[in-house]
């Protein structure tokens, strides 16, 4: 997770250096930078933190105070019984295992998860996330069966939005700049009434 951040701080550095006219004096993100170190913080501790709080009030919160987070524990319940900080499929990764990296959006000032990821499941973690979900039937599915009787490697995996890490870099508000997209003819031309120009642009017929 470190050196994935590190990469992306190592972007924004060479954004900023070659393509200055992207961060303009007058931007209003122009002197905000994303912190060199990202914090690392349980689900667990992130909601003792802020109990009376939602998960994305709480993940609001925690990126506002630190610019960068990588929540560690998605899917399983608080120890209270509160739900879990995010559903998590009990045959993908290790609840205990896993999390998510988010942002504070120097834009938009929300919560912005840049990726997902975890090591996946194992015989252990597996039957015990799909119990837990009222999944155990599923154990008899080829790919679930073949974990449980240990027949595939270990492995670990995850996933970066581009379009979201791009949202970031090139201070957008709306995934319509930097990806093409299928717009509703309202929602296009509220976009272009903020004055946000989505992709692909076009003539909105009344």
């Amino acid at each position: 997770v470190s050196t994935i951040w590190n990469i992306i701080t190592d972007a924004e550095d060479m954004i900023v250096e070659n393509y200055p006219q992207i961060l303009l004096e007058s931007h209003p993100t122009a002197m905000i930078r994303l912190p060199k170190k990202i914090t690392f913080i349980s689900s667990e501790e992130l909601y003792s933190a802020y109990p009376d709080l939602d998960v994305h009030q709480r993940e609001n919160a925690i990126v506002r105070k630190h610019g960068a987070v990588f929540i560690i524990g998605m899917g399983w319940p608080m120890k209270d019984g509160s739900a879990a900080q995010e559903i998590r499929a009990p045959t993908y990764d290790d609840w205990n295992l896993n999390g998510d990296i988010l942002v504070q959006h120097p834009l938009t000032e929300y919560r912005h998860e840049l990726a997902s990821m975890g090591i996946r499941v194992d015989k252990t973690s597996i039957v015990a996330q799909l119990e837990y979900s009222g999944k155990s039937l599923e154990a008899s599915l080829p790919f679930n069966k073949a974990v449980i009787d240990q027949k595939l490697p270990f492995c670990y995996g995850g996933g970066i939005g581009i379009s979201r890490l791009l949202m970031l870099l090139l201070r957008t508000g709306h995934i319509g700049e930097v990806q093409c997209g299928v717009w509703h003819d309202a929602h296009y031309k509220q976009a272009k009434d903020a004055g946000i120009d989505i992709i692909p642009d076009r003539v909105l017929v009344d």
